[in-house]
């Protein structure tokens, strides 16, 4: 009895085991973590640190992130791929062109990456001397008194270009030559990431889907954000009269619901989802 039993437990080992292994890449949550290698044992960052962004997730999965800069946000597109090991990293230099707060939400493959990386650059301000701030409309200056002498370090307001993670220069707005389009991707931006309300969708129907894919691209969502979303969607089919034909047929729609099913891992959610896709229909 006693050797059947250690059989038995030999053969559940074996087992769990193997179901571990077969787990899809997919459903594995891939991690993210964001250090200073110039100042390892301190948590925050100033102008002049080296950075390290290293991922860890699936093997051989695509790699985007998308960044916030003060309130500026930029879908990027697929930057890597994990290796064979399920690892992907980036080193770089913080600027002086990058003080202020910043967000990177990394997605690999399809899942986002856990956690989202808020941090802010801050100035390398010596504790004597001359140290003033300044707040400028949404923008902020900070002067104050460093190794290289006395310097003033400002955030970029939303007309100024930014450079993101992976070195690309996101321009800035430029309000009088937005197009319609343009204008209304802000505005599903602000509903997707903050649940912005009062603002309903001028895309009508399966247009609103079609701008939100378009928008997102290879990124993932947070949970609210998919609330967000169904909510925006929601809105899109409640007057039916006031569709166009164009936009009745829920093709995009019904992509983009099946895409949020396949990823969320939370119950509810699916239910969420499952009931819009029976009322866009």
């Amino acid at each position: 009895m006693q050797q059947m039993s250690a059989s038995r437990e030999l053969f559940m080992r074996v087992l769990m085991i193997l179901i571990v292994a077969v787990i899809p890449a997919a459903a594995q949550r891939p991690m993210v973590r964001v250090t200073n290698a110039t100042r390892p044992a301190t948590t925050d960052f100033q102008i002049g640190d080296r950075f390290e962004i290293a991922i860890t997730g699936a093997a051989d999965q695509p790699v985007s992130v998308r960044t916030t800069r003060d309130g500026r946000t930029d879908w990027g597109p697929v930057i890597g791929r994990t290796d064979t090991s399920g690892r992907w990293s980036a080193t770089g230099k913080f600027e002086k062109s990058d003080f202020g707060n910043w967000s990177e939400a990394w997605t690999v493959g399809d899942k986002l990456a856990n956690p989202v990386l808020d941090f802010s650059v801050s100035a390398p301000c010596l504790k004597e001397g001359l140290h003033m701030v300044e707040a400028l409309g949404l923008a902020r200056a900070e002067t104050c008194e460093t190794a290289e002498g006395r310097q003033t370090f400002t955030t970029p307001s939303d007309t100024e270009p930014f450079r993101t993670p992976d070195g690309r220069l996101i321009p800035g707005r430029v309000r009088s030559n937005m197009t319609a389009e343009q204008y209304q991707m802000e505005i599903v931006q602000s509903q997707v990431t903050s649940g912005a309300k009062g603002v309903r969708p001028r895309q009508p129907g399966d247009e609103a889907a079609a701008c939100i894919t378009k928008m997102i691209g290879g990124n993932a969502l947070g949970e609210n954000e998919m609330r967000n979303v169904l909510s925006i969607i929601h809105a899109a089919f409640e007057k039916p009269d006031r569709i166009p034909p164009a936009a009745k047929d829920p093709f995009a729609t019904l992509f983009l619901l099946r895409h949020l099913a396949d990823v969320t891992e939370q119950e509810s959610l699916k239910r969420q989802i499952a009931e819009t896709m029976a009322y866009v229909q």
